[in-house]
């Protein structure tokens, strides 16, 4: 059976049906879900989305402006914050949402946080702001030890030995938002609008 990790699971306990009759309305309308599709990992995603944002909004109101649990994450592995420093005083807050998120959701596994500028729900722009905004020895928490979900292949002792148990992992929260004293100094390349009355015509077309 597909998962939404994208790795075959074993089957378990699957009793045995005999279908003697299908009964449908004129031109049916069959809908059906196919694992690890995006329809598949979206419906796991929406609710961990949901229960992130309450918990962060409940604890530190108005500075998490979205999340997006990602396709990539299968809808429960990673989960991407927006978060806006307003001042010197939101420095470090943004970890604080980061390991609120981890409680909200327990089988989240990375949390990455970037800025406000930065489109969550484009995996190219999430990736930019890691690589212009996030050093490794600096930016990266890692929670060893944790409970995870046992659908990770790689949640196993035989992947590293200091996996005491099928299902525990390494937490990780990746902080690509940038200090709020620095912001000056990453402002994304600026485009002047179009002037729409000078190219009203082409644009109509």
């Amino acid at each position: 059976m597909p998962e939404f990790p994208g790795y075959t699971g074993g089957a378990k306990v699957c009793p045995v049906i005999k279908i003697t009759a299908v009964t449908t309305r004129v031109n049916p309308i069959m809908e059906s879900c196919i694992g690890p599709s995006h329809e598949h990992v979206s419906m796991a995603g929406i609710p961990t989305e949901a229960s992130i944002y309450k918990m962060v909004e409940t604890a530190i109101p108005g500075r998490l402006l979205n999340v997006h649990a990602a396709p990539c994450g299968g809808g429960k592995f990673v989960a991407i914050m927006q978060f806006k420093k307003s001042s010197k005083n939101d420095e470090g807050r943004q970890r604080n949402a980061a390991m609120l998120a981890f409680s909200a959701f327990s089988e989240l596994k990375h949390v990455i946080l970037v800025d406000e500028d930065v489109d969550i729900f484009d995996m190219s722009d999430v990736m930019w702001a890691m690589t212009t905004r996030f050093q490794a020895d600096v930016d990266l928490i890692t929670i060893p030890g944790c409970h995870c979900h046992v659908l990770d292949p790689s949640n196993d002792p035989a992947f590293d030995p200091t996996i005491r148990e099928h299902g525990i992992a390494c937490k990780a929260i990746f902080d690509c938002t940038v200090p709020f004293d620095l912001k000056k100094n990453f402002i994304r390349s600026q485009f002047m609008e179009i002037d729409k009355d000078k190219w009203a015509k082409e644009i109509a077309f």
